[in-house]
């Protein structure tokens, strides 16, 4: 794809089609699948770049690292450069400084990968700020105990839910962004600025619920990895794989019972 922002839908039948049900007054149910099935090399695409998995490897280790007793030295290991008793906002910002050097040196920068590092940092902020006492006067040590607790099944079921909640929300936005604006007005789709939000806002919705199905499954996959020797790289590649195939099913058979 090679960091190139879309404008408008393609204008092939099966886009055509999405534009028919935005203009129709489709639901975003209807929408939200109907873009998955347009996008469908898409997604697949996405489930395979180098930014999106690596970023989802790095958030299998995190909790990891955070329950050794180096954890900055065992961040640093993992590419993400953090100073002794790192805070959130560091932790969060090497983070996606790690990402960027990994896609730089395997020249694979794409919109997936930057799609993919916002919503890895936005899942790590929400998911651990909800564990801290509050935003201000927190220290290290606190932060460093919340992120450790993402290790277990259930924790790590809520964040990686989180990443995949927010990454096929950008995806999908990736291609309806524009289209969307182009449907408000007295005589369109949206009257208003605040039904084109409120639309928006109930496809974050969807998304969400849609990314349910990965919370299912990701805990028990966490742990069992971990208990078999650990995750690497290739483990988290395969993951994201399944995780975008079951995600493309959701959204399809979401579509049929709201049809």
């Amino acid at each position: 794809m090679g960091h190139q922002h879309l404008l408008v839908l393609p204008r092939s039948k099966v886009w055509k089609q999405v534009v028919g049900l935005i203009s129709g007054g489709a639901n975003a149910e209807a929408i939200a699948g109907a873009v998955s099935e347009a996008a469908e090399c898409s997604m697949i695409d996405a489930s395979n770049d180098v930014g999106v998995q690596h970023a989802f490897w790095l958030l299998t280790q995190l909790p990891l690292a955070a329950r050794g007793n180096e954890f900055s030295k065992q961040l640093t290991e993992l590419g993400v450069k953090v100073g002794p008793d790192p805070t959130l906002i560091e932790i969060t910002s090497a983070f996606m400084s790690a990402i960027d050097r990994h896609v730089e040196l395997s020249r694979a920068r794409s919109d997936f990968g930057e799609m993919a590092q916002l919503s890895a940092i936005e899942a790590i902020h929400v998911v651990v700020a909800r564990e801290l006492p509050g935003l201000f006067g927190v220290t290290g040590g606190e932060v460093k105990s919340a992120i450790a607790g993402l290790a277990t099944v259930k924790q790590f079921a809520v964040l990686s839910r989180e990443f995949f909640s927010r990454l096929t929300r950008r995806h999908l936005d990736y291609y309806l962004s524009r289209e969307l604006s182009a449907h408000v007005g007295s005589d369109q789709r949206f009257t208003s600025l605040r039904d084109h939000a409120a639309f928006n806002d109930a496809i974050t919705l969807h998304c969400a619920e849609t990314s349910r199905i990965i919370k299912e499954f990701s805990g028990e996959w966490y742990s069992k990895q971990n208990y078999e020797g650990g995750i690497d790289p290739s483990k988290a590649g395969r993951f994201v794989n399944v995780a975008a195939k079951k995600i493309r099913a959701e959204l399809r058979r979401r579509r049929g019972l709201d049809a």
